[in-house]
């Protein structure tokens, strides 16, 4: 990378790592909304998904997903068909 690049990297890098990621502005949506307990579970759930990535990155499983295009697969499908059943839950679920 050249020199001049530098300076605009530093900014980007500082501005996004300053602003809060999805996971903060739900904890901090939740906390302000439905109370500290709320915004404590959330916070809670976030970081241990942190501790589970961090686990199975941790255990080589990162190198095998990588290296495998059916396990790769079969995570991304899993994943998908749990945020879909996620959301079919939320819809039904009563005001």
């Amino acid at each position: 990378m050249s020199w001049s690049l530098y300076l605009p990297f530093f900014i980007a890098t500082v501005l996004i790592s300053l602003s809060p990621g999805p996971g903060a502005l739900a904890a901090m949506g939740a906390g302000l909304g439905q109370g500290f307990a709320r915004g404590q579970a959330i916070a809670f759930g976030l970081l241990l998904g942190v501790w589970t990535q961090t686990a199975v990155v941790g255990a080589g499983l990162g190198a095998v997903l990588a290296t495998s295009e059916t396990a790769f697969a079969v995570v991304k499908w899993v994943g998908a068909a749990y945020l879909v059943w996620l959301g079919v839950k939320q819809w039904r679920a009563p005001d």
